[in-house]
């Protein structure tokens, strides 16, 4: 009894352990779409990231058709790479596309993915043609190399524990009726490559994929080529964790606190300044306002942390002549931004710089004061020649 109870624990102990484990790890590929993609360059680029070419066949062969994989140079303009080589004879038609993968012994779901695609495909080809007809051949689709560069992409991604999928913008160069359909709604950069950069089934294989530019740390990455032009290229990203896409945003809660006063003398306000900044205000203005009676007056507006407000409160109870405040809670976001010193001709001075995708920066006034009275020069000198 003792025995089986031991037993019962180290299995769902190791349960446990496996479940945490797939949770935890997180790996996202990013592709950077150069030159532009086809279906052999995506699965050459997970080959180039540790996926084994002897896997991709071994899974491939559950498709239980005849056909070898081999790895073969290119030159483009004096310079040899190697890409994927299809060997086999077969052009089927969707309805025999969708046999042939949903009776074969490939894991449920790249089976359901590999048919996922070929159902869009054929759902753009059918409105592009004008068929009405439930099946049909495609002009290249429908190839053994299609068929296995979509299956394989699946499969290798599986294989490499991917999670997530990015995709730069998308060169488009000579694009295909069936491209322009697939990827409606994506960003693409127009190109006057010469050649179809990229093609019907790269498009359906990441028509799907988050979409943005973006910087992370640089881990391991493979290149993978076409034989169209030297251009002809794309770099494929592996992060061992999800890459952060969202924008560089902090948000948080602030208190802004409004007083009207009319009847005290505007000198006193930079004494009030003082004190508000010195009990944690995070900014501090004033308006000019018409009051009833048209009497000229201002409004005091102070922005600061909950944990100040009862400082700031007592700080204008106390400093100005007003006999109650209003106040409301604001949702803020903010740009997350890092201080960095660059030399200049005045000295170093530090700039505020947030990341990306709102990627800016702007010097400090403190340091560019300082910079202006050490060199005897007037301010706008300063921000003119950085």
């Amino acid at each position: 009894m003792f025995t089986n109870s031991f037993i019962r624990i180290c299995f769902s102990f190791a349960f446990i352990c496996v479940r945490f484990a797939s949770i935890s790890v997180m790996k996202s590929i990013y592709f950077q779409l150069v030159g532009g993609a086809a279906g052999d360059m995506l699965l050459y680029s997970l080959i180039g990231l540790g996926y084994p070419v002897s896997h991709l066949k071994k899974e491939l062969r559950k498709l239980n058709v005849d056909f070898d994989i081999a790895l073969k140079e290119i030159e483009n303009n004096h310079h040899k790479n190697k890409c994927l080589d299809f060997k086999g004879e077969l052009n089927l038609s969707y309805l025999k596309i969708l046999k042939l993968i949903s009776k074969s012994k490939l894991e449920r779901g790249i089976r359901e993915k590999a048919i996922r695609a070929y159902q869009e495909l054929f759902e753009i080809e059918r409105k592009i043609h004008g068929a009405k007809t439930a099946d049909f051949k495609f002009h290249h689709l429908g190839k053994l190399d299609a068929i296995l560069e979509i299956c394989g992409f699946y499969i290798g991604l599986q294989y490499l524990g991917i999670n997530e999928i990015y995709v730069s913008n998308f060169p488009l160069s000579m694009p295909s009726r069936a491209t322009f359909e697939i990827l409606k709604g994506k960003k693409i950069n127009p190109k006057n490559f010469g050649y179809e950069s990229i093609t019907p089934t790269a498009a359906i294989l990441l028509k799907d994929a988050n979409q943005l530019e973006c910087s992370f740390d640089l881990g391991k990455y493979s290149t993978a080529y076409g034989a169209a032009a030297e251009t002809d290229y794309l770099v494929a990203y592996l992060s061992p964790q999800s890459i952060d896409h969202s924008p560089q945003i902090e948000q948080d809660k602030i208190i802004k606190i409004e007083t009207n006063i009319d009847d005290m003398n505007p000198q006193a306000f930079e004494n009030v300044f003082e004190k508000l900044y010195a009990n944690g205000a995070r900014e501090a203005y004033i308006e000019q306002v018409i009051m009833k009676k048209t009497r000229p007056a201002f409004v005091l507006n102070v922005l600061c942390m909950h944990k100040d407000f009862e400082k700031i409160r007592d700080v204008i109870f106390s400093h100005t002549t007003t006999f109650g405040i209003r106040y409301s809670e604001y949702s803020r976001d903010k740009l997350k931004y890092n201080f960095v010193s660059k030399k200049t001709k005045f000295g170093k001075i530090r700039f505020r710089i947030s990341a990306e995708p709102f990627q800016k920066d702007a010097p400090e006034y403190e340091d560019c004061l300082i910079a202006a009275r050490k060199f005897n020069v007037p301010l706008i000198e300063i921000y003119k020649n950085l």
